[in-house]
């Protein structure tokens, strides 16, 4: 009889952690999942700009593409990551044809300055990955912008469009530009990007806004690759699905702790999370894919009506204004020919 009862109650006690042991494991696979890019061109002669390539996935593409025989310029936000992270590139691959310069993506300043060094410094500008995010609570940037939009999407925004010449009379065309976004994007709210500085906000949304963010920057592809293509500059958004990175470390409370944990558990490395920024970097015959979204080393279509042309045209007016309100000019020719 007692052992029976003890059979009841080890079953009882067995089953459900199996259960979840077992669903944990389908979930860690679906996730982990990964169409690897097997294109293994080299890069020789090329210059990519890279931000947030100090950590996590940004640092794992910088050691990728300098292997393949990039110049790789890296922006770093602190003089303390842009040591340590030069010396750790070229530790890593043995290239000395690396980069890591200072830029601080909360102060428009501080973009404009790298883009003028940038242009001036460099011979050439194959491709812009703009990676670099940041996931916080409620603050705002030095010009008075949301701090996750400011980051992720305003500084990116000047940075390319200043950098545009740059990569228009590059030899090799077409140049490239990736947005990295993720796939929370489509549940972003397209009302809310008329509001870029967050006034009059009662209630603040940390994960609202990053999806806002990162829609941002997808609206961003679609218009540059609309104004941009003819000129031989192309755009894709790519999102590299979960990945194990920094992003989490700024989150606070038991939501935070859970967030960090399913990172480190659940998602992919940022080795895994690179292979679509590779494809979209490296692959020949996807031009015509412009302005689309790619995951998994695949193009995806995203039908969402109010995101149309209309909309793509709208942000870039309304942030080229903001930008301009703030006394930051979004051409390096204008200093130039004011001297």
């Amino acid at each position: 009889m007692l052992e029976g009862t003890l059979s009841v109650y080890a079953f009882c006690l067995i089953f459900p952690l199996a259960l979840a042991g077992g669903l944990l494991f389908l979930i860690r696979y679906y996730i982990k999942k990964t169409e690897w890019c097997e294109n293994d061109e080299r890069l020789d002669g090329k210059t990519i700009l890279l931000t947030g390539g100090s950590s996590g996935l940004g640092r794992a593409l910088s050691v990728e593409l300098a292997k393949r025989g990039a110049r790789v310029v890296v922006a770093c936000r602190t003089k303390a990551r842009r040591d340590s992270t030069a010396f750790f590139l070229r530790s890593k691959t043995g290239s000395f044809n690396v980069r890591v310069m200072f830029m601080d993506l909360t102060s428009l300043d501080s973009v404009w300055e790298f883009a003028r060094e940038f242009n001036k410094s460099e011979e050439r500008l194959d491709a812009i990955i703009n990676n670099a995010a940041i996931l916080c609570g409620r603050d705002w940037t030095a010009d008075g912008f949301d701090t996750m939009l400011g980051v992720n999407y305003v500084g990116h925004f000047l940075l390319t469009i200043l950098l545009h010449d740059k990569m228009k009379k590059c030899p090799d065309s077409p140049t490239r530009i990736l947005n990295v976004v993720c796939g929370g994007f489509r549940r972003g709210n397209l009302k809310d990007l008329k509001n870029l500085e967050g006034q009059g906000e009662t209630y603040y949304s940390i994960k609202q806004h990053y999806r806002n963010s990162k829609l941002a920057q997808f609206l961003f592809t679609k218009e540059l690759s609309r104004r941009y293509r003819e000129m031989g500059i192309v755009s894709f958004a790519v999102d590299p699905g979960l990945v194990s990175s920094g992003l989490y470390r700024k989150l606070t409370g038991v939501s935070g702790k859970i967030s960090k944990a399913c990172a480190k558990v659940l998602y992919r490395t940022p080795e895994e999370g690179v292979q679509t920024l590779l494809y979209c970097l490296l692959s020949k015959g996807i031009e015509t894919e412009s302005g689309k979204l790619f995951r998994d080393c695949k193009a995806h279509t995203v039908n969402v009506p109010e995101w149309d042309e209309e909309a793509t045209k709208t942000l870039w007016e309304d942030t080229s204004n903001l930008i301009h309100l703030k006394g930051i000019k979004l051409r390096l020719e204008e200093e130039e020919d004011e001297e």
